[in-house]
């Protein structure tokens, strides 16, 4: 866990996603807080969706990822695909280091499709 770090929702981290099982994410990539920032403040665990650069070979899964765009704010050094249906909560310990925050249009797409995914909307 990074020391003194913000785990705001909509903050974007380099994450270890390992171990996995089956066919978890794997390997250490970006991830993007979804639990709520004061909830964060009080607890030890976060919950978090993961990046993808890896383009889906199967159209039915365009609906679940949200394409975000490199860019200074989010520190996202590629382009890359956000997996909406794969939420996660970890320890913060998996949280390596912050990469930048997510542009708040995204961040409403993102939460959007997580909603119905949900069945929360």
């Amino acid at each position: 866990m990074a020391a003194g770090s913000d785990y705001r929702l909509g903050s974007v981290w380099l994450v270890s996603f390992d171990p996995s099982v089956g066919t978890e994410i794997q390997k250490t990539r970006p991830g993007l807080v979804v639990s709520r920032s004061s909830t964060n403040a009080k607890r030890s665990k976060v919950t978090v969706l993961p990046f993808t650069s890896k383009r889906p070979d199967d159209p039915r899964i365009s609906p679940a990822v949200l394409v975000v765009p490199a860019s200074a704010q989010n520190g996202l050094s590629v382009d890359s695909l956000l997996v909406c249906i794969e939420p996660m909560t970890f320890d913060k310990v998996r949280l390596v280091r912050h990469l930048g925050q997510l542009e708040d249009d995204l961040l409403k797409q993102a939460q959007g499709i997580l909603r119905r995914y949900l069945s929360l909307t």
